[in-house]
């Protein structure tokens, strides 16, 4: 593959599913060679001595050579390896570059949306811990994205948005033991929250049935999903509410009774906290 890099605008399409890409690019830097090429637009280029700030996210994949990476406010170096990942993160100091010796082969996507945001506030990822290991996944989507930015960058910046989001999934994948554990935990929860969202089941004898104790796993469902199992209940809930008012004639009170509600109240006070309007305009505009 040739060196290239693209650089894109803001896009209002993008935005709306939480992430835009705004560069994308790959270069092979030989051994012994200069670094960074002085070839990137000043608010990207830096300088080893100077570093650089960024305003989006910026995942950079190594697949050959090896390097260092410094960041943060106490400059914390980490070793670069062939097949690793690292991430930039919005107004945090770094620099990084390949050993001189062996050069490396760096494939980068810059992004900003409020995925990634959601994805740092969830502490799924975090910039303390900014180096990943790569995979074949995660080298497929790379391929993806190069291939659809030197063909025509701008028309296809929406799917090259959408393969940021699949790098941020599998970036936020859990990858050890315990967290698979408590990944599947919660995943089994949510399932059984969403079959029986019409019935009175209340968090803590789901916790119960699920084997473990409730103030467990209500950290552990918050820090996976980021909210409380009661809220992933009630928005399932509001989301079947609005199914029933849009493709059914049945009342609110009906509507109400079917999903566990305490009364049609009751259920149009929460349908409006969430939704923001009540549920017979909700089906009045839905339904024109």
């Amino acid at each position: 593959m040739q060196n290239y890099f693209v650089y894109m605008s803001d896009n209002r399409l993008c935005a709306a599913w939480g992430c835009t890409a705004v560069s994308t690019g790959y270069t092979e830097i030989a051994p012994h060679s200069d670094y960074p090429p002085s070839r990137h637009p000043d608010d990207h280029h830096f300088s080893w001595s100077r570093g650089r700030i960024l305003n989006a996210y910026q995942v950079v994949q190594i697949s050959a050579g090896s390097g260092r990476l410094e960041f943060g406010t106490k400059r914390r170096q980490v070793t670069i390896g062939e097949g690793s990942i690292f991430l930039l993160f919005p107004g945090v100091w770094h620099r990084f570059a390949p050993d001189r010796r062996t050069g490396w082969v760096e494939h980068w996507i810059e992004c900003r949306g409020s995925a990634f945001d959601f994805a740092c506030d969830a502490g799924l990822l975090h910039p303390e811990r900014p180096v990943h290991a790569s995979s074949g996944e995660i080298s497929g989507v790379f391929a993806s994205i190069h291939a659809l930015a030197q063909d025509e960058p701008l028309r296809n910046q929406p799917l090259i948005s959408t393969l940021g989001l699949q790098l941020l999934a599998l970036l936020c994948r859990p990858t050890d033991i315990n967290s698979n554990a408590s990944g599947r935990l919660v995943d089994r929860a949510r399932m059984i929250l969403m079959e029986r969202c019409g019935q009175p089941l209340s968090v803590e004898l789901l916790a119960e049935e699920l084997g473990v104790s409730y103030p467990y796993f209500r950290r552990l469902f918050r820090e996976q999903t980021g909210m409380s199992a009661k809220q992933y209940q009630m928005t399932v809930r509001i989301q079947r509410a609005g199914d029933f008012l849009v493709n059914t004639d049945k009342s609110i009170k009906e509507i109400a009774g079917l999903l566990g509600f305490h009364s049609a109240f009751h259920f149009s006070t929460q349908f409006r906290q969430l939704i923001g309007s009540s549920p017979t305009d909700f089906r009045a505009v839905r339904r024109q």
